[in-house]
């Protein structure tokens, strides 16, 4: 695991695979694991954790997300990454959205996950959002497993706000090929908005070659 430090936040991060830049969003502890060995087979995955070595202001503290956003910003500052795809499992989805409205320009697009069996956030982190999701307009999908419906309802509310989401909700009934541990499954429904984005992407970019 490699660690740096840079604006009064020192970080640890590990990367895995080549390609174009996949940032997994802080969450509980081996969250991210079973999904690396097949995202890193499509991109560069950065699995990363902060740790705040600044006195927070008190207009900041009740703003967490906000905060971690910023630090966000800073790591990828560090690290040299102008634009990256984020990931975020259901706890930190707060983190990725706060990201999306104040850094929009440093993203590709974002991953937002939901499994039946990781904590979810709170109504308040969300709803307090809700406002303001109509200015997120990167690419955004909800990837959730049928198993977590009932305790996401907020995975409703962000595929109405953001002006471009998708919601795949994954269950046993896919095909076989895809199914097995949930990881896999939704492993699986990422790589498929990430290359979608990225074929979309390279068909911008050849397009603006022939002007």
């Amino acid at each position: 695991m490699a660690e740096v430090s840079g604006q009064d936040v020192h970080f640890s991060y590990e990367t895995a695979g080549d390609g174009f830049p996949l940032v997994l969003a802080p969450g509980p502890q081996g969250v991210w694991s079973p999904y690396i060995p097949l995202l890193s087979e499509l991109c560069r995955t950065i699995m990363y954790t902060a740790h705040d070595l600044a006195e927070v202001p008190p207009a900041e503290e009740l703003h967490p997300s906000a905060r971690a956003a910023a630090m966000l910003g800073a790591f990828l500052d560090i690290l040299s990454l102008e634009r990256v795809y984020l990931a975020s499992q259901a706890v930190s989805w707060h983190l990725a959205l706060h990201f999306a409205l104040h850094y929009p320009g440093r993203l590709e697009g974002v991953v937002l996950i939901g499994a039946r069996h990781e904590e979810t956030p709170t109504g308040r982190s969300i709803t307090a959002l809700e406002a303001r999701l109509h200015a997120i307009t990167v690419p955004t999908v909800v990837v959730i497993e049928a198993e977590s419906r009932a305790a996401l309802p907020y995975a409703d509310l962000l595929t109405e706000s953001l002006p471009h989401c998708t919601k795949f909700v994954v269950s046993d009934t896919i095909p076989a090929a895809s199914s097995g541990m949930p990881a896999l499954r939704l492993g699986h429904a990422m790589m498929r908005f990430l290359l979608h984005c990225e074929r979309q992407r390279n068909l911008v970019r050849g397009a603006s070659f022939l002007l």
